[in-house]
């Protein structure tokens, strides 16, 4: 009599695909395929990875797009962006409370530059000074954890914020936008021909169609442009309170930049008339942040003045003597 033996366990296992992510498993073939064919390019992979979080985030409020579009905006701009508003405000301070220290170094410089190059005359004592403050500038900012390059930590939250808009961009099913233009700059024309059809296939991938009914108040429908063309004034008044909000410049350089980007702002308005009320709902309830989280910095957080250096008096004159 045959003896029964039990079955594998392998065999009672569910498939591979099964456990696979849907959003996985509703990618084009050729994000999915193993072979030689065109690989998706890195900006594709950011996009659905930005899209899988705004999705994660409408699905667990379960709030309509017009309110999860601005709280996305205030995830990203609490999670990512604040931290690094506050190291570089933090580096800039530490700068300003080494400029006394950097004061007396530039004195103690001054008379050490009369004594090695004073005969060579007045540029070259100038020019002995301000290399030795440049070296002993760098020699402290390293020291204490300041150097420079952070002043310009507050840019990397652009390439966030273009990311984020292209892929509300492809959920409105609208064209490509910048940052897919810049990509293309560094593509071949041969590369960007064999990955047409993967832009259409992600273009469908992420098209949301819930967006044409959860918009609210004057623009319910998300996917078309503002019908009042409210939105585009309230973007532009967003971005020149951002410029009005951080003080008079300084120099004729950063006034004439501040100017140049109160025209751009101006000038947002009827570039963005046809723009999908969704783009312009989060950019501005990011640029509105922004301005809402620069004022909360400023007062838990504030830049303190840096201590003047003693100015020259007149000469002391004492008792029993006679000034010369």
């Amino acid at each position: 009599m045959p003896t029964l033996s039990r079955p594998s366990r392998t065999l009672m296992r569910p498939s591979a695909s099964s456990k696979l992510p849907k959003v996985f498993l509703q990618l084009p073939p050729s994000f999915r395929s193993f072979h030689a064919s065109p690989q998706p390019r890195s900006l594709d992979s950011v996009l659905i990875a930005t899209h899988g979080v705004l999705e994660g985030l409408h699905s667990f409020t379960g709030l309509p797009w017009a309110y999860t579009l601005p709280l996305t905006a205030l995830a990203i701009r609490t999670i990512l962006i604040l931290p690094i508003g506050i190291n570089s405000r933090r580096a800039a301070q530490k700068q300003l409370d080494l400029m006394p220290l950097m004061n007396a170094w530039q004195h103690q410089f001054r008379k050490q530059s009369i004594q090695e190059v004073g005969h060579l005359g007045p540029d070259a004592a100038n020019q002995f000074v301000k290399d030795k403050m440049k070296k002993k500038k760098k020699e402290l900012y390293s020291r204490y954890s300041c150097g420079t390059w952070k002043h310009y930590l507050p840019f990397v939250q652009l390439p966030i914020w273009m990311v984020a808009v292209e892929t509300i961009r492809k959920m409105c099913g609208a064209h490509d936008g910048l940052l897919k233009w810049i990509e293309s700059m560094f593509i071949s024309t041969n590369a960007n021909e064999s990955v047409a059809s993967t832009d259409l296939d992600l273009g469908s991938l992420l098209l949301e169609p819930s967006f044409a009914t959860e918009g609210a108040l004057w623009f319910p429908n998300l996917l078309i442009p503002d019908p009042v063309l409210i939105l585009p004034f309230m973007l532009s008044g967003s971005i020149l309170l951002n410029l009005s909000g951080q003080g008079r410049p300084k120099t004729v350089f950063m006034r004439r930049l501040m100017n140049s980007l109160k025209v751009v702002a101006l000038a947002i308005i009827p570039l963005t008339l046809q723009m999908p009320s969704a783009m312009l709902v989060y950019w501005t309830s990011s640029s509105l942040l922004a301005y809402g989280q620069a004022k909360i910095l400023d007062i838990f957080m504030p830049i303190r003045k840096p201590v003047a250096p003693c100015k020259g008096g007149q000469p002391v004159r004492y008792a029993g003597t006679r000034e010369s």
